[in-house]
């Protein structure tokens, strides 16, 4: 569904996050290019909630009207969107996406997500 031997970037307005399971969805309003004041609606899937939280996010942490830089992998059909791996906010705060081309290859999401260990029970 997403082409994972490119990514892409843009900049724009929050739409909508819907912060909901199973998967997290952005929605953003970029710029059309060809058309000065139009906007395209983006669709950026992310990971589930649980894991977001993980990586910093909450269900407030984008709200409609904040200026972001999306870095994505792009759908394959070529509608506007893709899969999320990173957000840039206007102050320069960076939130790491989950999920998407990088897992399904099996490569770990992020080096620097880490998963918490589970204690083995003792019997």
């Amino acid at each position: 569904m997403f082409d994972s031997s490119k990514k892409r970037t843009v900049s724009g307005t929050v739409a909508k996050l819907e912060w909901m399971n199973p998967h997290v969805f952005l929605w953003v309003y970029v710029p059309n290019k060809d058309n000065p004041g139009k906007y395209d609606l983006y669709a950026f899937e992310n990971g589930s909630v649980s894991t977001l939280i993980r990586l910093g996010w909450s269900g407030t942490a984008l709200k409609a009207g904040d200026k972001i830089t999306v870095e994505y992998w792009p759908l394959k059909d070529g509608r506007k969107g893709g899969h999320c791996d990173q957000v840039t906010l206007a102050g320069g705060r960076i939130l790491y996406g989950a999920g998407g081309p990088q897992v399904a290859a099996g490569r770990a999401p992020r080096p620097e997500f880490q998963l918490p260990a589970l204690e083995k029970a003792q019997h």
